[in-house]
């Protein structure tokens, strides 16, 4: 199992034995793990796959906002008393996640020394995370953001780069661009060699040199 993020096995265990047997569920692709508007009492760790985080306002199509792997926390704001969900959380791929509740977390944290400062360096990294996208929408172009959403994918895949074949509508709200966009760069990335389709996206390495080079 692949892990992109900083939570220590030994953090990690201890979160473990402190919640109940059965927190760890499995979710399918594109399945909705929590929906924008609703009760927080629950964070989340991924143990394995991907999460999207999306925001949407009236009259306008989700903004995607990160996108998490393996070894990172999710809805973690129910821990600063926030009520309500501020985003939605998807799966992309099959996922592994742990939940944990708000109480049980906050107890963790004040008890062990070593997960709450595992943990703090574990928000740092997500929110590196949320600052790279931001930058990626403000500064690169479409073609850039597509490689690097397409090349995170493929990282923390277990299956050697391949990642489930997510619709091409989906992609474009991760990317922050229209469907047509998404389909004319997929097409070119595939005629170029970069990636290919079998059921499943595979991405090559050729790909991340495209994407270091612009």
């Amino acid at each position: 199992m692949r892990r992109t993020g900083t939570l220590s096995a030994r953090a990690e265990q201890s979160i473990f034995k402190s919640v109940l047997d059965g927190a760890i569920s499995q979710y399918r692709n594109q399945q909705i793990i929590y929906s924008q508007g609703k009760t927080a009492n629950t964070l989340f760790y991924i143990r394995e796959g991907d999460v999207m985080l999306t925001i949407r306002s009236k009259g306008r199509r989700p903004a995607v906002i990160a996108v998490l792997g393996a070894g990172d926390f999710f809805g973690q704001s129910c821990l600063g008393g926030v009520p309500l969900r501020i985003c939605t959380a998807t799966a992309i791929g099959s996922c592994s996640i742990l939940t944990i509740k708000r109480k049980e977390m906050l107890r963790i944290l004040r008890a062990d020394r070593v997960t709450s400062n595992v943990f703090v360096s574990n928000m740092l990294s997500v929110i590196k995370k949320y600052q790279e996208h931001l930058v990626d929408l403000l500064v690169d172009s479409t073609e850039q953001r597509l490689a690097r959403v397409l090349l995170q994918l493929a990282e923390s895949s277990t299956k050697g780069g391949r990642i489930p074949k997510i619709s091409q509508g989906v992609l474009a709200n991760m990317v922050g661009t229209t469907r047509s966009r998404t389909n004319f760069l997929m097409n070119r990335f595939r005629k170029l060699g970069f990636v290919g389709y079998n059921g499943e996206i595979k991405v090559h390495s050729s790909l991340r040199t495209m994407y270091l080079l612009h």
